[in-house]
């Protein structure tokens, strides 16, 4: 409930002036805001006023403003590693492949059943 109160702290202090009703209603959530807002005065703090915030702040960042009640975020390059893990597999043969992969073990690739050519290996990124 923590995430919940910080969360409307940051809603709280950007409500002033009327801007933030007034962004509401050109976004198509007024009702949303207007949700949140009466469950604050209901005291009421569950899982509908998490959604509630959630559909508030997609909303605001589809219209370019993020961080609204979140924080602002931000990105990182992946630290450590060497590139992406990845797993070998046997997949489709064919130049419009399907989805069929089969793991590599020891042995012969499988056969396509449909095309009649050995599968082939390939490294998929995770």
């Amino acid at each position: 409930m923590e995430l919940i109160a910080d969360r409307l702290g940051r809603l709280c202090s950007q409500a002033s002036g009327g801007r933030l009703q007034k962004y509401a209603e050109q976004f198509g959530v007024a009702e949303i805001l207007d949700l949140i807002i009466g469950a604050i005065g209901r005291g009421t703090a569950g899982p509908e006023l998490e959604d509630a915030l959630d559909r508030l702040d997609d909303a605001f960042a589809r219209n370019g403003i993020d961080g609204l009640t979140m924080g602002n975020r931000g990105f990182e390059g992946w630290r450590g590693g060497e590139g992406h893990p990845t797993v070998t597999a046997w997949m489709c043969p064919g130049s419009r492949s399907c989805s069929r992969a089969v793991p590599v073990e020891s042995g012969d690739p499988p056969v396509c059943p449909l095309l009649g050519r050995p599968f082939a290996k390939t490294q998929i990124s995770l």
